[in-house]
């Protein structure tokens, strides 16, 4: 698979794009920071290069797909090569549009139940499982501010994988029309808590790892900075016995982390 597409490629493919275009040194290129123009973009990669048929909440964060495509294959790749079989059982927390959630659905086969708290979302979600024909593999969950434990859909339950593009934002964060990669950040999003918002990251490692097989990962995608937040939701993977893992990726000029504690 190819990932992502030349501008040129996703303008042939969708010309509802081309009046968000431009040339700068001779090159077609989008202004991205247009809301409008970054939420069409990734709509076409996904129908194009994924074959997935999604929308996006237009007051959330608009997933950067080869990203999100990236996260899944290397936490789905590298349990299968621990374990010798593939996982059967995702739990994803913090769901959004579903996108990861159907990304491991749609090409690794796995049952995947995803949390998510905002109730337009979980109703977008359930659209874009719809969309999809993934209804069978994914059930969406309404997590009424639960982390993990006190969420009945998933009490007793044991998942191979757990996984969370989780929220960052500090304790002091307020609500803000300020813009985060087109989205807003609003009240009910600002749960990252801690000093560097590392603390529900914490509460998914804490929680989850009741809830993991034995030979189960709980996988984190982190952003570049702050280099501190990493460091403690590292220490706390080491603490819990759990063996820690790190592995970048890079799309673009952003870079990501991706974090794994494994059960062993």
């Amino acid at each position: 698979m190819r990932l992502g597409l030349k501008i040129e490629d996703a303008v042939r493919l969708n010309p509802e794009l081309k009046k968000y275009t431009y040339y700068k040194d001779g090159k077609m290129r989008i202004d991205f920071r247009d809301k409008d123009a970054l939420h069409l973009y990734n709509k076409t990669v996904l129908k194009h290069v994924f074959n997935i048929h999604m929308d996006f909440h237009r007051g959330a964060l608009i997933p950067t797909p080869v990203s999100r495509y990236l996260f899944i294959k290397n936490l789905c790749e590298s349990f299968k090569e621990k374990n010798r079989r593939d996982a059967k059982e995702v739990l994803e927390i913090g769901t959004g549009s579903g996108i990861l959630a159907i990304m491991v659905a749609k090409y690794y086969r796995c049952k995947v139940y995803a949390t998510e708290v905002v109730k337009e979302y979980i109703e977008l979600a359930r659209e874009n499982l719809r969309r999809n024909n993934l209804e069978d593999r994914v059930k969406i969950v309404d997590s009424r501010g639960k982390v993990i434990e006190g969420i009945p859909e998933i009490e007793g339950k044991k998942f191979d994988i757990i996984l969370s593009y989780p929220p960052f934002y500090s304790t002091h964060s307020v609500p803000s029309r300020r813009s985060f990669g087109g989205a807003y950040a609003r009240e009910v999003e600002l749960i990252g808590g801690g000093k560097y918002g590392e603390e529900f990251s914490l509460r998914i490692l804490r929680e989850g790892i009741k809830y993991l097989r034995e030979g189960g990962v709980i996988g984190l995608m982190l952003s570049h900075k702050p280099r501190e937040r990493r460091e403690i939701i590292e220490k706390e993977i080491v603490n819990l016995g759990l063996t820690l893992e790190r592995d970048r990726i890079e799309v673009g000029k952003r870079v990501r982390y991706i974090i794994k504690g494994y059960l062993h």
